[in-house]
């Protein structure tokens, strides 16, 4: 009997909502001190909790925070009779289950995010910069008012726009609008307009580096060790790698260009013994023939180039790498 007395109670006390109460809509209560004093649609909401409630007149009325709770404890008449009064038209949030389901095509503004359209661009930037949409895929943050539905980038906006959407319901989009972002996939690219938007930066330092060093791999030609080299130096330029991935990779592409320069770098420094010496002729081959530089040579050039540098990948490496070539970047 006790439950039952409880329940009428609370039926009562909520069937004695006042002029700020939103139940036909079922979304509960407004605060009236923030509609009074800033012209804020605030949002109690529906709850069990009845802290901050006030009766006056018989009529209940609820505060958004201990603050306003304070206010109309001491000032009522002045929040709930004054001017003016909860407009007619209130906004109403969509459930997550309902905002997924809207058509886009149904949207105010193409879908763009009012509040930020109306906040303006950054300084500096067209006003363009400032119609955005949430990425493909992410929660919907919609809103419905006055019959139409307002699509915010986040849940934080969308909060903004329930307390004043009466300054985003009537702007007016620019005639010219950004591209949508649609998502493609990367097969259906055109390869060089794909290669230009993303690897052309990293692709000219690899070859002008290509240039510099000219690479001539012991038991290949100049084209294919100039292709060799370009792959290793994209992979351990890759902005992807771990910081011991990025390590491994660079030891392997200096691995591979001491390989390229095995008879240059013998050559340079007994060049440069005999000039100090005071000779007036380099020798046509000086290099001697039992150096260690001859015997790397010949055992370098009995391998592949493309072995050489699967012997240095990881076992997953070398699965990925059909046909024993240096995989990408």
């Amino acid at each position: 009997m006790h439950m039952q007395q409880l329940w009428t109670a609370r039926e009562a006390l909520i069937g004695g909502r006042g002029a700020f109460s939103n139940r036909e809509q079922g979304q509960g209560d407004y605060c009236a001190v923030c509609w009074r004093e800033g012209g804020d649609l605030v949002l109690c909401g529906e709850s069990g909790e009845l802290e901050r409630m006030v009766e006056f007149k018989s009529r209940f009325y609820v505060g958004c925070s201990q603050e306003c709770c304070r206010k109309l404890l001491s000032q009522c008449s002045k929040f709930v009779l004054g001017e003016p009064p909860l407009p007619q038209d209130l906004p109403r949030k969509l459930s997550a289950e309902d905002a997924a389901g809207v058509d886009a095509t149904s949207l105010e503004y193409k879908g763009y995010c009012p509040v930020t359209f109306k906040r303006g661009p950054a300084e500096g930037q067209p006003v363009q910069s400032a119609l955005l949409k949430p990425d493909a895929g992410a929660p919907q943050h919609v809103a419905e008012y006055m019959g139409r539905r307002f699509r915010m980038l986040t849940a934080d906006l969308l909060e903004v726009f329930m307390r004043r959407p009466h300054e985003y319901a009537a702007l007016k989009l620019p005639v010219k609008l950004p591209f949508d972002k649609v998502p493609a996939k990367v097969g259906e690219l055109p390869l060089v307009g794909y290669l230009e938007e993303t690897v052309v930066e990293s692709m000219q330092k690899a070859l002008v580096d290509v240039g510099r060093v000219r690479p001539r791999f012991p038991a290949a030609g100049n084209r294919e060790s100039a292709l060799i080299y370009l792959s290793l130096w994209l992979r351990s330029s890759n902005e992807n790698n771990s910081r011991g991935e990025g390590e491994r990779r660079e030891r392997v592409l200096e691995e591979f260009k001491a390989a390229c320069a095995l008879l240059t770098r013998d050559a340079d420094d007994l060049a440069q013994q005999l000039e100090m010496g005071g000779a007036t002729q380099i020798l046509p081959s000086p290099v001697a023939p039992e150096s260690d530089t001859v015997k790397t040579f010949y055992q370098t050039s009995l391998a592949e180039p493309h072995e050489w540098v699967r012997a240095r990948m990881r076992p997953d490496e070398r699965a990925a790498t059909p046909g024993g070539a240096p995989p990408g970047p």
